[in-house]
């Protein structure tokens, strides 16, 4: 089987790419307890041939991609509950969420933010 680019992934088995008969180079992982009698025959050839790049974890995440997740995640939230603020929603209820709401708005306005943030409770 043909591969390229072999490397160590977290799980201590090894990312390549196979060639594939009709799709090209494809992605493939192969390991020592695969299903798969191929994917063990892989790992094992791979392995005896060396030369295997090993696993670089990524890099942490920057505080604007940190920034990026919090406000996805902000923004899941307020439309999740956007329900409760529909004009037929009994008053009760939508006093009940207001805060909450206002809080998700003001998370990037938190001191730990994006590192630290506390995410408020649903009433």
């Amino acid at each position: 089987m043909n591969y390229r680019d072999p490397k160590y992934n977290a799980d201590n088995t090894i990312d390549c790419e196979i060639e594939h008969p009709v799709y090209g180079w494809i992605p493939f992982t192969a390991s020592p307890d695969d299903v798969e009698a191929h994917g063990r025959e892989l790992f094992a050839q791979i392995s005896q041939v060396g030369g295997i790049a090993p696993y670089e974890p990524p890099p942490p995440p920057t505080d604007e991609e940190l920034a990026e997740a919090a406000r996805a995640k902000r923004n899941q939230l307020l439309a999740a509950s956007d329900w409760t603020q529909l004009p037929d929603i009994p008053e009760a209820i939508k006093l009940a969420w207001q805060p909450y709401r206002q809080t998700l708005r003001d998370v990037p306005e938190q001191p730990g933010f994006p590192q630290d943030i506390q995410w408020p409770e649903k009433p």
